[in-house]
């Protein structure tokens, strides 16, 4: 979630501002909203130790060195699902809102700063008791890892053909999402919170994006510029 900050305000106004710049990272207080049913896993996602966000606070793209949960936003936009611009109560669930949105007070941001160090929550705790679950998560954690992405991509940068390791990684990632739905009997809609984002859209991050000629053959593409690199 984005600070905002707006005028010397001293109370909520219910603007929106904060609805609409950022949907909230879940704090491990918030598991009870998926136990009372407030909140499903299929409105949750997760971005993972690594990835590239923007940290509004300093104007800058940081990888984080922590998985965060998150509800999802309105595709296309930074809007939070359960805003609804046009009701009468602009949050569907503000009566049952997550403790970063209960914190946060644009007209005096040190509560909600006082967050950034409480307990958020993992998917290990949302999958507690589930093992194998896990063990796949984490075994697609680490061999999806953004850390290695981000040598791999480096490497490329200076000159070095390694579009066949990164290629690797994608194809792994793009066969795991249908592969655990089938075997495991895991909604799709579940397939962004276990497993991230997928790959295939995150990898712009890096200055690069996958395209697929007319082959099918998948392309890795530096943003900007003409298809370069094949599979």
């Amino acid at each position: 979630m984005d600070i905002v900050t707006i005028g010397a305000k001293t109370s909520c106004t219910r603007c929106g501002e904060c609805c609409t710049k950022g949907s909230p990272t879940l704090h491990f207080a918030d598991s009870q909203l998926l136990r009372d049913g407030t909140l499903n896993y299929k409105d949750l996602f997760t971005i993972r130790e690594g990835e590239l966000v923007y940290n509004n606070m300093d104007d800058e793209f940081i990888a984080i060195d922590c998985e965060l949960i998150k509800i999802r936003e309105v595709k296309g936009s930074r809007k939070c699902i359960y805003y609804n611009e046009d009701g009468v109560s602009a949050c569907a669930i503000y009566d049952r809102r997550p403790v970063q949105c209960r914190a946060y007070e644009c007209w005096d941001t040190d509560k909600f700063m006082s967050t950034f160090t409480d307990e958020k929550l993992t998917r290990t705790e949302l999958l507690k008791g589930q093992t194998a679950l896990i063990d796949i998560v984490n075994a697609h954690s680490d061999k999806c890892s953004y850390t290695k992405l981000a040598e791999l991509f480096t490497a490329i940068g200076e000159g070095n053909d390694l579009t066949g390791d990164v290629f690797e990684i994608l194809a792994y990632d793009t066969y795991m999402r249908p592969l655990l739905v089938e075997q495991s009997g895991v909604p799709e809609q579940y397939l962004d919170l276990l497993l991230g984002r997928p790959l295939i859209d995150t990898v712009i991050m890096f200055g690069y994006k996958v395209e697929k000629d007319e082959q099918g053959n998948y392309l890795l593409v530096p943003l900007q510029a003409e298809p370069e690199e094949s599979k």
